[in-house]
């Protein structure tokens, strides 16, 4: 997500499987509210086909897969870079581009030059480099976004410099793998120990993991370090520091809060500091922490909606014992950082660094806290405007480096000079896709995971291997989802939780300004046309976790935006008010002057299908139908007016006047779904992802589904699954695993 948050999402590479289950769908809600005797509820049951067998059958829409050309790479993802020394001193950096398998960069920090690149990964290993720390014996340890501990001998020969640490071979990894989904960041101790912060998709909560270099003959071993989350119903662990045995944890994004970890003794205790509300309201967690001689440096990643605004001008001081602010003659400690992070410097046992444009050129400060005050080291425009917590690799040499490598500049404060690291010397790996989207006249549109800042345009051909690409500047942004017209192309980019419009016409389609959806929106996954130039769209938080989703309808030709939170949606008479609280859209349509939407379901209770109305901008009309589901991921309006839908787990038809369920089936190996997917239909066929696998399923007979594209499987990479949806103007599909693009090419007609 990742993201950013920047990505986080954390992301589409890996899929588990559950057992299939049926679909039981609760009756109307004014029968269940008078409480029928249970034979009347089995009589309706079997009157409506609410709960089928397995699918017995399977459908053949006679069409083929084929890949397509590999795509050109976005330009290089550097979350954060790493430092060390070769053998004979020289400092380097560890430079990683982040995506599908990931590219090790080796940089000189005396000259400027790369001396080595490396291809890491195998395909289809989601490589984000968030975290870097460097051990007593020069090597570097590595924490990807994509779940894995890496290390790396920057002295070893070419093809082994780089080792998985996140294998079946390493003791106790097996029982920590399911705790974490997304590595965070990582910090070491005196001993090598190695603590990394870690998010979890599954339901563990964030935890903090620990692997021990040394232990077991070199071999390692993986613990919990707590056995527990740090912050019950927090999914992530953000950040960390680490200073003099004591460990800093920074939490996000429901409820952001900072705990100190003192690491001695067999069994480690978690504290919750006592940080200002100040610090944290609004914000999307703590993802900046750093200590130095008795300050905490806190920085908080900005909540979507806020604007350009930062608690303490982008980071607060305060006391690591406490959580109190720090003060000097009565004020509190403020660094004006704006979202740049803190960094510490060898042999500084007070002072700290950061990076700002000041003076329209960018900027390395040093903060000293003793005085509150900040001074100029260097102003450069060759400097990168990203500081990484090892960015001082020695106490003369400083690597900072652009998010997309637009600059990679290194100072060297003996000589007060700044040296470039030439122009397109980081490569780009290849990205995983995120989201594809069919453009009138303008082919398909993609995303990348992770932010980028370009979007790429799909050309078809009849031939596969004909396909050619395009790539566009575009917002820096992650893109959710795309909406499209005749007219206008809209695209919801998260985190900022922003619509951009693109007007079409002759000539490449160019970016309008962005309108943020605001009431705390990040994701805006699913957008759909009301008519040529007003869309339909529905939005997450930051964090899939949450509550507090929004359906928003944005005028593309005026670039205005209404937004309704489901927390405080407007209902017409007779609809319980309230009914929709604390769930989240997943999936969106629209069909005569009504949307119609799918949720997740929310504290124990069951997803919603509920109908808006366009006119009055209320919700007419909310059925609770699926219990033992966790949302409702997909909807598609067929062109026989009916509705259809999925759960991840099960597929149904649903009366567009009454919300109720006609028919349903199980799908076969479905799992229950809780993020927003795709459902298309095509001349009585859906197509749409479920489980990782693209099926074609019958309107007539909604037991009669095939995989048409399924998902894969490798010992070094586990499963890879099918993702993003898009049916081109050619009649055919489109979709991706990882960083390759695929199309199932479907019979005329």
């Amino acid at each position: 997500m990742t993201s950013d948050h920047h990505g986080g999402n954390p992301r589409p590479a890996r899929r588990r499987t559950a057992r299939p289950r049926a679909l039981v769908a609760a009756p109307p809600r004014p029968l269940w509210r008078q409480g029928l005797a249970l034979i009347v509820l089995a009589a309706l049951v079997l009157a409506t086909t609410l709960i089928t067998a397995a699918p017995a059958s399977a459908v053949d829409p006679g069409g083929h897969e084929e890949e397509l050309p590999q795509a050109a790479s976005p330009t290089p993802s550097l979350p954060a870079t790493g430092t060390t020394t070769l053998a004979d001193g020289t400092p380097v950096a560890v430079i990683v581009s982040g995506g599908d398998g990931g590219i090790l960069h080796i940089v000189s920090l005396s000259t400027g030059e790369v001396l080595a690149t490396e291809d890491f990964a195998p395909k289809n290993t989601d490589v984000q480099p968030w975290g870097f720390a460097t051990l007593s014996n020069r090597h570097v340890l590595l924490a990807s976004g994509g779940g894995q501990l890496f290390e790396i001998d920057v002295d070893a020969p070419a093809g082994t410099r780089v080792t998985n640490l996140s294998d079946s071979s390493r003791p106790g990894y097996d029982q920590v793998k399911p705790l974490g989904t997304f590595y965070w960041d990582v910090v070491v101790d005196e001993q090598d120990r190695a603590y990394i912060a870690s998010h979890s998709d599954g339901g563990q909560q964030g935890r903090v993991l620990r692997y021990d270099t040394r232990a077991n003959n070199g071999q390692g071993q993986w613990s919990d370090l707590l056995g527990a989350p740090v912050q019950s119903g927090e999914t992530g662990v953000r950040s960390l520091a680490y200073e003099n045995g004591t460990l800093y944890a920074g939490t996000g994004t429901a409820k952001p809060s900072i705990y100190r970890i003192a690491l001695g003794g067999e069994s480690p205790q978690a504290t919750r500091l006592s940080v200002p509300e100040s610090v944290t309201q609004g914000s999307g967690g703590i993802d900046r922490l750093a200590v130095r001689g008795g300050y905490l440096y806190v920085g908080t990643a900005k909540g979507a909606g806020t604007g350009n605004t930062f608690p303490c001008k982008g980071t607060c001081v305060l006391d690591p014992s406490t959580g109190a602010p720090k003060q000097v003659n009565g004020q509190p400690l403020e660094v004006n950082t704006w979202s740049s992070r803190i960094i510490t410097r060898p042999g500084q046992a007070e002072k700290v660094y950061y990076y700002v444009q000041s003076g329209g050129k960018p900027t390395i400060q040093e903060y000293d806290p003793r005085t509150n005050a900040s001074t100029t080291v260097i102003a450069d425009e060759r400097l990168g405007d990203r500081l990484s917590p090892s960015g001082w690799a020695t106490a003369n040499h400083l690597v900072s480096a652009g998010m997309h490598a637009e600059r990679v500049g290194i100072y060297q404060a003996d000589s007060g000079s700044v040296t470039a690291v030439a122009d397109g010397a980081i490569k780009a790996s290849p990205r995983i896709f995120f989201a594809l989207g069919s453009v009138p006249g303008n082919g398909i549109y993609a995303s990348w995971y992770m932010t980028t800042p370009s979007l790429m345009r799909i050309s078809p051909a009849a031939q596969a291997s004909q396909t050619t690409y395009t790539i566009t500047s575009a917002p820096t942004a992650q893109v959710e989802g795309f909406g499209a017209t005749a007219s206008w192309m809209v695209t919801g980019n998260y985190n900022t939780g922003t619509l951009v419009p693109y007007r079409l016409g002759s000539g490449e389609p160019q970016a309008g300004t962005g309108v943020s959806i605001g009431s705390g929106q990040a994701r805006p996954h699913t957008i759909v046309p009301i008519d040529d130039g007003r869309f339909a769209v529905a939005s997450e938080p930051a964090s899939r976790g949450s509550a507090g989703g929004a359906i928003a309808v944005f005028d593309a030709e005026r670039g205005t935006v209404d937004t309704y939170p489901l927390d405080k949606m407007p209902y017409a008479p007779g609809v319980e008010a309230g009914s929709l609280s604390g769930l989240r859209p997943t999936s969106l349509i629209h069909r005569n002057g009504k949307l119609y939407v799918g949720t997740t379901g929310g504290s124990g209770s069951h997803p919603a299908l509920f109908e808006f109305d366009l006119a009055s901008r209320t919700v007419t009309r909310v059925e609770r139908h699926f219990q033992g589901h966790l949302a409702i991921t997909a909807l598609a309006l067929g062109a026989d007016g009916k509705i259809y839908g999925s759960t991840g787990m099960s597929v149904f038809e649903a009366n567009p006047s009454t919300l109720a369920i006609v028919r349903s089936a199980e799908v076969r190996r479905g799992f229950k779904g809780d993020k927003h997917s795709q459902l298309i239909e095509r001349n009585g066929v859906l197509y749409g992802i479920m489980a990782g696998r693209l099926y074609a399923i019958s309107t007539s007979d909604l037991s009669q589904a095939t995989i048409i594209a399924a998902d894969t499987t490798s010992p070094e990479t586990g499963r890879t699954v099918v993702h993003g949806l898009a049916l081109g103007e050619d009649g055919s599909l489109y979709f991706s695993r990882g960083s390759t693009l695929y199309r199932y090419v479907l019979p005329a007609g």
